[in-house]
């Protein structure tokens, strides 16, 4: 997995998009992304809001893979990293890779980006 996690590469997206083939779930993402992103920016303001949000991103994504996706998270697959320092490091991210792939998904409506060419194929699941 760690060779997927290099933001921007074709295999991070890859390996972001096959996690998430549920079209529910994808759309989850996006809203619990937009939410961490609208959190960041209120960080400055509100530190309590930016926290709530956050959080609340988390729990959208996470319902999100568990309810419809039906797989865990790759915010939890750690088991073979070294140390906490890395688990630590793999998770943040994943966190900042999620907000990378929404914003890369909307170029993609635009014909823009590194998805422009790649097809919209998720699968809805119940």
């Amino acid at each position: 997995m760690g060779e997927n996690m290099q933001f921007g590469s074709k295999n991070f997206f890859e390996y972001y998009e096959a996690a998430h083939q549920n079209s529910v779930n994808r759309y989850v993402h996006h809203f619990a992304h937009s939410l961490a992103f609208i959190g960041a920016i209120v960080l400055a303001f509100e530190p309590a809001i930016c926290l709530a949000l956050v959080a609340a991103a988390f729990c959208f994504s996470w319902t999100g893979h568990y309810l419809f996706e039906k797989n865990v998270p790759a915010f939890f697959e750690t088991e073979e990293l070294d140390g906490m320092g890395e688990s630590v490091s793999h998770s943040i991210k994943v966190a900042l890779g999620g907000v990378v792939w929404t914003f890369t998904c909307f170029l993609r409506i635009f014909q823009q980006g590194p998805l422009a060419k790649t097809q919209i194929t998720p699968v809805h699941k119940n």
